[in-house]
């Protein structure tokens, strides 16, 4: 076993593949969606550049696009231990979940406009707000590091959740959150040392996909 304080960790943060509401552009939060097809494929996408790597365990959000793309990228890499980590769950995004992005803006007009300009301020109707999410998925990320030192982890969580965590790590605003992209599939690379603390080695990396698996999801932050 790695002896803590001697080799940072590093954890791999991937998005979930594809679902049909992600190809719809609905907002999905917590409503559980399961990957269709090119979510699948995507999932299975992710296998060959991590394959090799000596990861020692594979984390994921409790929802089911999450879990079946873990569950993929898991047995592809020999039957990893996968465990469900609950504070990886997306933002509760409450009444709007369901919605096409597009007809936010006309139902709730006045959110809206402050999620695109203040989105740190913003609380979903019905659900959580950003700074809600981040404090819950950073308790999550620092509880895998207690439980991994030293080591190599993989965590499938999702879009906004995965945002606000590099936000964190690179000292960024939430409300500049648009400056971080995170596609379907994509990875992302952090690491921690006790001497640098956290920093970001690779983000949105959507190569291993290709032209035909790349999403036309429409970035709804």
């Amino acid at each position: 076993m790695a002896l803590p304080g001697v080799y940072p960790l590093f954890l791999y943060l991937l998005r979930h593949g594809e679902t049909a509401w992600n190809a719809e552009n609905r907002i999905q939060g917590v409503s559980d969606q399961p990957l269709n097809e090119v979510g699948l494929a995507q999932a299975r996408a992710l296998i060959p550049p991590l394959a090799g790597r000596p990861i020692a365990a594979i984390y994921s959000s409790p929802l089911i696009r999450a879990r079946e793309t873990a569950g993929i990228l898991a047995e592809g890499l020999g039957g990893l231990p996968l465990h469900e980590e609950t504070g990886l769950a997306e933002l509760n995004q409450g009444d709007l979940e369901g919605m096409r992005i597009a007809d936010v803006n006309e139902k709730y007009n006045g959110f809206w406009d402050l999620w695109r300009e203040r989105p740190a301020e913003a609380l979903t109707p019905g659900g959580e707000s950003l700074p809600d999410l981040q404090k819950r998925a950073w308790a999550a990320v620092e509880s895998i590091h207690s439980r991994h030192p030293g080591e190599m982890v993989v965590a499938v969580s999702h879009n906004l959740a995965i945002t606000t965590l590099l936000c964190r790590i690179l000292r960024i605003d939430l409300n500049d959150m648009r400056a971080i992209r995170q596609h379907n599939a994509a990875i992302n690379l952090v690491e921690y040392d006790e001497v640098r603390g956290w920093g970001v080695v690779m983000m949105n990396a959507l190569s291993h996909l290709g032209s035909a698996l790349a999403s036309n999801e429409k970035p709804y932050h």
